[in-house]
């Protein structure tokens, strides 16, 4: 097989790698450590993250949470969490200020801890 053919047909799956990879990235929250106690005003657990928003001072926040077999391995789910419940959430907010969002590295549902990802607290 010429080296042209091997380019044209790896080409694809790199970048459908690199896209996979920009999906997953940090870049687009502040390095500092952000922490936001609200109250849950509406939940979304599935592809490709899940979710929670919650109402702080009147203002609504999208906690955006991690994919769906991570939030589980957790210990966290749907089962755990309904509207109108207070959680605290640990992570970073989006590095634009007028973004209400934050990616949530850990939230407290009551005395419960969820540690959604371990290795970056």
């Amino acid at each position: 097989m010429n080296a042209y053919l091997r380019m044209a047909l790896l080409l694809p799956g790199v970048l459908a790698a690199g896209a996979a990879a920009a999906h997953h990235g940090w870049s687009w929250y502040g390095g500092e450590e952000f922490t936001l106690s609200g109250t849950v005003v509406e939940k979304h657990f599935g592809n490709p993250h899940d979710r929670l928003t919650v109402e702080n001072d009147g203002q609504r926040w999208n906690l955006v949470l991690s994919p769906p077999g991570r939030t589980s391995r957790s210990g966290f789910g749907n089962d755990k969490i309904d509207v109108g419940d207070s959680v605290t959430a640990y992570g970073h907010r989006h590095r634009d200020d007028a973004t209400l969002e934050m990616k949530t590295e850990r939230i407290r549902v009551g005395e419960a801890l969820y540690e959604l990802y371990p290795n970056r607290s």
